[in-house]
């Protein structure tokens, strides 16, 4: 006997069972979403729903079916266990799909369970039911049936768990719907009834109508209070979410607008992890020379061990590093389940960091990759799309600084670089510079050379010529005279050449006091008449009120003739040199000291200096002389005097229109000592000394001895200092002689053990170039000093000066 069944209450069975998957399958969801205390909450609140969604299904299709004559009812105990066999199959089956990574054979697994549900339900719902026939069931019904419960929950399942739109859950609920319906359809397609004559009610049982009543209200029970809670628990959780992400939003902009480079990135990782719930995230950047990631960022929750240094890119598996470089963000579940990661090499790498799931954004600029920021999971994890958005948004957000760090290595490079080459160049400059520089040395000393192999020669040449004609006719008194003054005379030239390159070399001794200029240029009126020639009109205009300068009476007297001898050069055979000087005051000057000073001007209508000239004038070595002409050091002598002196030079030339030379000299307070007119009177004729000359040049210590004999003194000579030590007498000398500069033991250290031994010795420094400052810490700072070449009447006014100081200490305190 087969039965009819109402259209109005098949649609209703149908709706119920479609209506009680898809809220079964959105609480499962959303436990898979949710923390572990209350994913269990979730999974029994998805079970009551499908379980209870299949009873009911079963029984509002069951009220459809009717068989006239032959009225239903149900054994009370079957029926509750037909519910608990649907709520705890379809429990088991939801706990497997629930786990964060789904695969396929865990999802078939879960669909037969839950099939397994619709099945046992139905039949073991058929079995309480009580009617007066006996039910007889077609196999291949049966099978189908089973074929249909297990083949529609897959389906079901398997789109589910791919995409979680509405739409797509809602073809998941209608498949579920299908293997709920469907199969309880073919069942009862399977079943035959053949009517019985007496029924067995000894069991309590209750009648269909109270059964569709309660049927119908624990339904609509079960789904409004899961609708309910899923919709306010859907609620709770995008409010919490939207709250929560803007919170971060906020905290990381904070970071990256407060923080250094590093430090923001090491707490936005922080932040990220903690936010998704991983074990590890952190970024990398790619070396392309080299194809590797460099990991210098990585947080961890303690549980795995930091991602950090280098790693090969091809270590994390060929299809995943293809992906990334298209710009396409990698989230895998699973890398041991999923078809992107499934290289041995991207297993090892899993392994080796202990990771099963991971979501990486890529950074890609003109095609290239060029950096990552990743999240791992040390458990499989299903991501969901909103937090894969939500990653791609903070990724984007951090892309600047990742960017600007990058830029920043590169510079960093590109200066590393260029300062290597910088180096390399400046390291070859300054060779050049040095050859350049050992050349113009070389070329320098060359003409130095000379120059003064002329002028030396030109002295040579006048004494030598001078002796010679002494020693041709040495009783002529007359020409011995003429002939003695004239070597004399040149040799006194010399002697000038030899202290300008002593004051060049800053080696001899500059004696800075009040000194009025004028009177000096009016005492070498005839020598520079002399030295200009007739051709030359020198004419003078000095200040009829002179004041006193801060100089050196010599140096001043080298500078005026030196200038004039240049003028002269400079005007050839005619025209006019004037000499003048003026009181000037001076302020803002880039060398000079605010306040007066003296100048003094010498001006030529030569032929002048063109540019480059006029800025080298004041080089040492630098002449415009022909070779053995000049040696250079005039102008540079002139500059350095006045420097010492407090004062400078300036230049004013140009070709055709003469050169004016002016120097500056500060204005002395004090008033100056009165120039000598170079007839100094002969000092008082001394009593004879015995006098010890320790010199180790013979040529000069005989010719000393015999100008102190011919003086009327008593002269022992020695060699050096050894060997005046090794012939100490019980008396002492009255004056002792020293050459500065000797082998052994110099002049300085001989004083030293001479005032050990007599400490109110006098002494006399005979020196042509030697420190005048270690002089005078050794004699006293108004001690003589016998300046070589010595002359009869430098050597008289050094003894007369020890005489005036003998009756006083004549060596300072040595210390």
């Amino acid at each position: 006997m087969m039965g009819q069944h109402d259209g109005w209450l098949v649609v209703l069975a149908l709706t119920v069972a479609v209506c009680a998957s898809y809220t079964s399958l959105d609480l499962a969801r959303r436990s898979r979403h949710s923390a572990v205390v209350m994913r269990k909450y979730w999974l029994g609140a998805a079970s009551f729903a499908l379980g209870g969604g299949i009873w009911a299904m079963h029984f509002v299709a069951m009220l459809a079916f009717q068989t006239p004559g032959m009225p239903m009812s149900y054994d009370v105990a079957l029926t509750a266990l037909s519910f608990a066999l649907a709520v705890g199959f379809t429990g088991l089956g939801f706990a497997i799909f629930s786990q964060d990574a789904i695969t396929i054979p865990r999802l078939i697994m879960a669909a037969a369970l839950m099939a397994l549900g619709i099945i046992a339900m139905h039949y073991v719902g058929m079995a309480a039911m009580q009617v007066s026939a006996h039910v007889v069931y077609d196999v291949v019904w049966v099978l189908l049936s089973i074929l249909i419960a297990i083949t529609a929950a897959i389906a079901s399942l398997l789109l589910a768990s791919r995409d979680h739109s509405l739409l797509v859950q809602a073809v998941a609920a209608c498949f579920m719907g299908l293997a709920i319906s469907g199969m309880h359809f073919a069942g009862m397609n399977a079943a035959t009834f053949h009517a019985v004559g007496h029924i067995d009610g000894a069991g309590f049982s209750v009648r269909q109508g109270f059964l569709a009543i309660g049927i119908g209200l624990l339904t609509c029970l079960i789904l409004a209070i899961g609708t309910a809670a899923a919709r306010l628990d859907a609620f709770v959780q995008t409010t919490a979410r939207r709250a929560s992400r803007v919170a971060l939003r906020l905290e990381i902009a904070d970071v990256l607008r407060s923080s250094g480079q590093k430090s923001a990135l090491d707490q936005v990782a922080m932040l990220m992890g903690k936010h998704f719930g991983v074990n590890r995230t952190g970024y990398g950047l790619l070396d392309r020379t080299s194809d590797e990631f460099d990991y210098e960022i990585c947080w961890t929750d303690g549980t795995v061990p930091a991602l950090l240094g280098r790693y090969p890119a091809k270590a994390f598996g060929e299809k995943i590093v293809a992906a990334l470089s298209n710009g396409t963000t990698v989230a895998i579940a699973n890398l041991f389940e999923n078809e992107l990661s499934s290289e041995p090499a991207t297993h090892a790498t899993a392994s080796d960091v202990d990771t099963r799931a991971i979501l990486v954004v890529p950074f890609v600029s003109d095609g290239k990759l060029l950096s990552i920021v990743y999240l791992n999971s040390q458990s499989p994890r299903d991501w969901h799309r909103d937090d894969i958005a939500f990653m791609e948004e903070l990724a984007e957000r951090t892309r600047l600084v990742i960017e600007r760090d990058q830029a920043l290595r590169r510079l960093l490079t590109v200066n590393a670089e260029l300062e290597t080459r910088v180096e390399e160049r400046t390291s070859e400059l300054r060779e050049a510079q040095q050859a350049l520089l050992q050349s113009q040395k070389m070329e320098a000393v060359g003409q130095l050379a000379a120059g003064l192999a002329h002028d030396f020669n030109n002295v040579l040449s006048g004494a030598m010529g001078a002796l010679e004609l002494i020693g041709r006719k040495p009783a002529d008194v007359e020409r011995v005279k003429r002939y003695a003054k004239a070597g004399i005379e040149a040799l006194t030239r010399g002697s000038r050449l030899t202290g300008q390159l002593l004051s060049f070399s800053r080696l001899q001794a500059i004696n800075l006091k009040p000194v009025v200029i004028c009177e000096v240029i009016e005492g070498l009126t005839e020598l520079l008449k002399g030295t200009l020639g007739s051709m030359i009109d020198l004419r003078f205009e000095l200040n009829p009120h002179p004041v006193p300068v801060i100089g050196d009476t010599t140096q001043l007297e080298m500078m005026v003739l030196n200038l004039a001898i240049n003028a002269r050069d400079a005007m050839a055979s005619r025209g006019t040199l004037t000499i003048a000087t003026r009181v000037t005051a001076i302020e803002g000057d880039h060398e000079l000291d605010d306040g007066e000073y003296v100048e003094l001007a010498v001006a030529d209508t030569g032929h002048g200096m063109d540019e480059e000239t006029l800025r080298r004038a004041t080089e040492p070595f630098f002449t415009t002389k022909p070779v053995g002409k000049g040696t250079g050091l005039g102008l540079a002598q002139i500059y350095a005097s006045a420097r010492k002196a407090g004062g400078t030079v300036r230049l004013e030339s140009s070709v055709g229109q003469g050169t004016v030379v002016r120097v500056y000299l500060r204005k002395a307070l004090q008033t100056a000592d009165k120039i000598s007119d170079g007839k100094t009177a002969s000092p008082a004729a001394l009593s004879p000394l015995h006098i010890a000359v320790v010199d180790d040049d013979p040529a000069c210590s005989e010719t000393l001895r015999e100008m102190l004999i011919d003086e009327g003194h008593s002269v022992k000579v020695f060699p050096g200092g050894p060997e005046f030590l090794a012939d100490l007498a019980a008396d002492p000398p009255d004056l002792f002689i020293l050459d500065y500069a000797m082998p052994e033991m110099n002049g300085a250290v001989l004083a030293r053990r001479i005032h050990e031994l007599w400490p109110e010795a006098a002494i006399i420094f005979a020196t042509g170039y030697a420190d005048s400052e270690d002089m005078k810490r050794v004699i006293g700072a108004d001690a003589p000093i016998l300046e070589k070449p010595v002359s009869f009447a430098k050597l008289k006014l050094v003894l007369a000066k020890v005489r005036a100081n003998l009756a006083g200490p004549a060596v300072s305190e040595l210390s």
